[in-house]
């Protein structure tokens, strides 16, 4: 089946969980012995995983003294179980989420709205889990509304916070939260895109593989954007980032700009083993870009002026 994942996380409820079952199985042992932290920060690459873990943990949790618990034996939720549809159905009293979704940042407002929520405790005094991603990108106003929300939890609420690593986390919530890294291997990352293409149906739309250049999740977005798009691997790097600028003005969608920045790593190692010249030189000038990138994302910057800077980069693509 195929999902539009357009407007949503990058598949935050795959029904298999792929190379992180280390990860999972400490945590579970935490929660069968009383011991799960509170507030929990996983951090690591966008699209490694990070959100779908901790939807098969909640499922988990949840689901223990069910008639359809979470299926250990294949590491995959029973999607028969109640929780699981209401948490689809976005009708569940025990599982909030907060995100951004495409260029909407996570607002102070987003956090008081949950808040409003805790004035009453689960009727099926089950846990509660409040999952905060791109806690990362919080302002200083956001942050320390969360960091008052989460101080003092009720015995029914735990918080899972997702760091991403695309900007510096504000130290204050790291100290509030026991902090996992995600990490996965190349092998790791080429099994987990093998069976999310056969999971959901997915045409792979590169002809080499770029795993070590990014994460499953986001190849599979980028994969899409691509195809939709008409976007060839043969074409400029100028011509591919004016057809992804032009989209992203349209529609406000990240993965466009993940898009360029996997074709600008791509390209700059490619040119980096068949030509000589100043490294440093090349890769402060995608570093320089990275940050443009940055700054045409949070500031409406004219698609003109970013395209400018990619006369200059690197553009093998032999």
């Amino acid at each position: 089946m195929r999902e539009n994942l357009e407007d949503k996380p990058v598949f935050p409820y795959s029904s298999k969980l792929y190379a992180l079952k280390k990860y999972f199985n400490d945590f579970t042992e935490l929660y069968k012995k009383k011991k799960l932290p509170k507030v929990i920060l996983l951090t690591g690459d966008k699209g490694v995983g990070k959100q779908t873990l901790s939807f098969h943990l909640i499922n988990y949790f949840l689901t223990i003294n069910t008639d359809s618990p979470y299926n250990l034996n294949n590491m995959s939720i029973n999607q028969n179980n109640i929780q699981f549809r209401n948490i689809q159905n976005n009708v569940s009293e025990n599982y909030n989420y907060i995100g951004n979704v495409k260029t909407k940042k996570v607002k102070i407002d987003d956090i008081r709205n949950i808040q409003k929520k805790f004035t009453n405790t689960p009727l099926n005094n089950l846990p509660r889990f409040t999952v905060i991603d791109d806690v990362e990108l919080l302002n200083l106003n956001t942050a320390n509304s969360l960091l008052k929300f989460i101080e003092n939890p009720s015995e029914f609420d735990f918080f899972i916070l997702i760091n991403n690593k695309r900007g510096k986390i504000i130290e204050t919530i790291r100290s509030r939260s026991l902090e996992t890294k995600i990490f996965l291997s190349e092998k790791e990352k080429e099994e987990i895109l093998k069976s999310l293409l056969e999971d959901f149906g997915l045409k792979y739309s590169f002809s080499h593989n770029y795993i070590k250049f990014s994460t499953p999740g986001l190849l599979l977005n980028i994969s899409q954007e691509i195809e939709k798009l008409g976007i060839k691997e043969n074409m400029s790097l100028y011509k591919i980032a004016e057809i992804l600028l032009n989209s992203f003005k349209k529609n406000k969608n990240d993965i466009s700009l993940e898009c360029i920045k996997l074709f600008m790593d791509i390209r700059l190692m490619k040119n980096l083993k068949v030509t000589t010249g100043n490294t440093s030189e090349k890769i402060y000038l995608k570093n320089t870009l990275i940050n443009l990138l940055n700054k045409y994302q949070n500031y409406n910057l004219t698609n003109n002026l970013v395209l400018e800077y990619f006369k200059g980069y690197p553009d093998h693509v032999g």
